[in-house]
C-alpha cells in the first residue's frame, strides 16, 4: 500500500521551515563568518591618524541596499586594553549614543563568542527596541559583530586591532547595516556619520586612561 501523497506546498513550507531552522542554528553556533579576511586599508590616510583624526568614510558600497560605513583611530594603548572596553558592552550606554542599556547574555563557542541583548531608543519617533547581536573574538586582533535575532534585519562587522612600527594600534571599524525600521538609508547613514567618530574616541579615551 502506497503512503498517503504530501501536498506541493505543505511539502515546501516544510522545507522552508527546516531550512530557517538550520540558518538560526548555523548563526548561533558560528556566528555566520561574513566578514573579510583582512580589512580594507586603501581609504586610511596613515598622516591623519598619526596627527590624532578619526577618519570615516562612507561610500556607498556593491550591496546598495546596506548602509556601508568605515572609520579608523590611533591609539596608543595596549591591545589588552583596547580588547576590554570593546567587550565591556555593560558600559556602552555610557559613550555610544541611543544605546540604553546592555547585558551579556552568555558565552558560546567555548568562549571564543559571546551573546549580548542591547536596548536601542533610535530617534524620537521610533519606540525602544531589544536586539540579540553576537561578538566573536580572535584575541587581540579581531571582533566580529553578528545579529542574531530583533527588529535589524542585518548587521555584519568586525572590528580590527592593527599594530603600528611606533608601538600604537589603529583601530579599525567595519560596518554593514540594515536597520529593518522605517527610517530613510540616507538618514541611517548621516547618523553613523555623526556617532560612530564619537564612539571611536571614546574608546580610544578610556583604552589609553586605563592602567
Amino acid at each position: 500500500m502506497r503512503p498517503p501523497s504530501v501536498p506541493a506546498n505543505s511539502q515546501r513550507r516544510r522545507w522552508r521551515r527546516r531550512a530557517g531552522a538550520a540558518a538560526l542554528l548555523l548563526q548561533l553556533t558560528s556566528g555566520g563568518h561574513l566578514a573579510a579576511s583582512e580589512p580594507d586599508l586603501a581609504w586610511i590616510d596613515p598622516q591623519a591618524l598619526a596627527d590624532g583624526m578619526v577618519l570615516l568614510n562612507a561610500e556607498r558600497g556593491e550591496r546598495s541596499q546596506f548602509v556601508q560605513v568605515k572609520v579608523a583611530v590611533e591609539v596608543d594603548a595596549a591591545p589588552t586594553a583596547i580588547w576590554d572596553v570593546l567587550r565591556a558592552c555593560q558600559i556602552a550606554p555610557e559613550y555610544v549614543p541611543n544605546v540604553v542599556s546592555c547585558r551579556s547574555l552568555e558565552m558560546v563557542d567555548d568562549g571564543h563568542a559571546e551573546l549580548f541583548v542591547q536596548t536601542i531608543k533610535p530617534i524620537f519617533f521610533v519606540p525602544a527596541f531589544e536586539h540579540v547581536f553576537r561578538l566573536d573574538y580572535t584575541p587581540y586582533t579581531r571582533i566580529d559583530v553578528h545579529r542574531v535575532s530583533g527588529p535589524i534585519a542585518h548587521m555584519e562587522g568586525s572590528w580590527w586591532l592593527l599594530p603600528q612600527p611606533n608601538g600604537h594600534i589603529w583601530l579599525v571599524y567595519e560596518l554593514e547595516l540594515d536597520p529593518g525600521l522605517p527610517v530613510p538609508r540616507f538618514f541611517v547613514r548621516a547618523t553613523l556619520k555623526r556617532d560612530l567618530p564619537k564612539v571611536l574616541q571614546a574608546v580610544r579615551e578610556r583604552a589609553e586612561a586605563a592602567p
